[in-house]
């Protein structure tokens, strides 16, 4: 898939700007995202992201890692994500690199890091396609 077909299908989301992830590096097997977390995904005594925040931009970007190697858009049938430390920048990155695609199957690693390398959580999630 070309960056401006995976553009296309990404912004044809709306929850992934709302989320603030905007696509950024795209090649076969690795993809990535800035992560500008809204307010609405942040606990107001502390100001950190909600892991559900997290786990939705980790999730994206394993996906698109998938996407990328076969082409075409696929569904998480599962996820199993870590949280290492609290997400209290206001920027992040976000990146996910294919493990392995099989004829239906593929698997992917994601990571959301600070703009400094620091990680704050990761996945690794198994997708399906038609």
């Amino acid at each position: 898939m070309l960056r401006e077909e995976a553009l296309r299908l990404f912004d044809s989301c709306e929850f992934h700007s709302v989320l603030g992830l905007s696509l950024e590096g795209w090649q076969r097997g690795r993809v990535s995202c800035a992560f500008r977390p809204p307010g609405l995904t942040r606990d107001p005594a502390s100001g950190g992201v909600h892991g559900g925040a997290l786990v939705t931009a980790l999730d994206t970007v394993a996906g698109f890692a998938v996407i990328s190697v076969v082409g075409m858009d696929i569904t998480t049938i599962d996820l199993r994500a870590d949280f290492l430390r609290p997400a209290l920048n206001e920027e992040f990155r976000v990146e996910g690199r294919t493990l392995r695609v099989g004829a239906r199957f593929g698997w992917a690693d994601a990571t959301v890091s600070t703009l400094d390398d620091r990680v704050v959580a990761v996945a690794r999630g198994t997708f399906i396609w038609a």
